[in-house]
C-alpha cells in the first residue's frame, strides 16, 4: 500500500483523488517539482520549495500556500508512511489551479499533491546518447518556459523524435535557433576546461541542480549555438537526478 499527500490528508493513491474537472486535468494549468532524496535526506530543500513557490505564482497566479517548515514535515512523513527502502527516493510535488467555474477563470483554491517513489542510484545512470531537435523549439524570452509547467508535450514530441534517431535524449533549440535545453534537464557545454550554459532568457527550464551548479563553479551563461554545441570539448545534461551527467550527440 502507497500513500500520497492530497490537500491536507495522507491517502491510498488507489483511492479517487482529483476532479475531472481540476483545471490542471482540463487546460493544463498548473506546475510540478521532483526533488532527490538520499538516505531519508531530501536534497536541497529550500530550493525546491522556492521554485514551487515561483513558479506557482507566474503560472497559477497564486499567493504562498505552505511554508518550508510545512512542506518538510510533509515530505518526512511521506517518506516514513511509505517505507522507502531504496538508498535514493523522489518527491514528487504537483500544484494545479484546481476546480474553477469556467477556463482560465482565476485560481483560488489550487489542489496539491505530493507522493514518493523510489530512485536509481545517479552514479548508475550511463552516459546520455542526445540527438539535437529543432521541430519543437522553446520560446526565446518567455518566462514561463523558465517555470516547470504540467504542459510537457514539447519535451514529448522531442523525446520521441530523438528516440527515432537512436538517441535515449532531445537537445532542444529555441525560437531564435539556439541551444535552449534537454527534455527533461539542462544543458552545459566545456570548452577549454570551463563550463557555459545557457541563460534563462533562451527560453530555459530555471533548474535546481543548473542554479547550484552555476553559482559553486562560477560557471557562465553564453548562448550557445548549434554549431558551438558540436565543436564542444564536452557536453553536459542535469538534474536533480542525474548531477552532471555526460552527453554525446548522436547524428541523426
Amino acid at each position: 500500500m502507497s500513500f500520497i499527500y492530497l490537500n491536507g490528508d495522507y491517502v491510498e493513491d488507489t483511492a479517487h483523488l482529483i476532479s475531472h474537472r481540476d483545471c490542471g486535468f482540463t487546460t493544463g494549468i498548473g506546475i510540478f517539482d521532483s526533488m532527490l532524496v538520499k538516505d531519508k535526506k531530501p536534497m536541497h530543500i529550500q530550493d525546491h520549495f522556492d521554485r514551487i513557490m515561483h513558479d506557482s505564482k507566474i503560472v497559477i497566479g497564486l499567493p504562498p500556500f505552505c511554508t518550508v517548515e510545512k512542506f518538510k514535515v510533509i515530505c518526512d512523513e511521506l517518506l516514513e508512511k511509505n517505507n522507502i527502502k531504496n538508498q535514493y527516493a523522489r518527491v514528487r510535488t504537483t500544484v494545479t489551479g484546481g476546480l474553477v467555474k469556467a477556463p482560465l477563470l482565476p485560481a483560488h483554491t489550487p489542489t496539491l499533491v505530493i507522493d514518493v517513489a523510489a530512485a536509481a542510484n545517479p552514479k548508475d545512470i550511463k552516459p546520455a546518447r542526445c540527438v539535437i531537435i529543432q521541430d519543437f523549439p522553446r520560446i526565446a524570452g518567455c518566462k514561463l518556459e523558465n517555470c516547470k509547467r504540467l504542459d510537457y508535450s514539447r519535451s514529448y514530441a522531442a523525446r520521441r523524435q530523438a528516440e527515432a534517431f537512436g538517441g535515449d535524449e532531445a537537445i532542444i533549440t529555441n525560437t531564435e535557433g539556439n541551444i535552449a535545453c534537454a527534455a527533461t534537464s539542462n544543458v552545459f557545454i566545456e570548452e577549454k576546461g570551463k563550463l557555459i550554459t545557457p541563460p534563462l532568457s533562451d527560453g530555459v527550464l530555471a533548474g535546481v541542480t543548473r542554479k547550484n551548479l552555476i553559482e559553486e563553479r562560477s560557471i557562465t551563461e553564453e548562448n550557445i549555438s548549434v554549431e558551438r554545441l558540436k565543436s564542444a570539448d564536452n557536453i553536459f545534461i542535469t538534474n536533480s537526478f542525474v548531477g552532471l551527467r555526460k552527453a554525446v550527440l548522436t547524428p541523426k
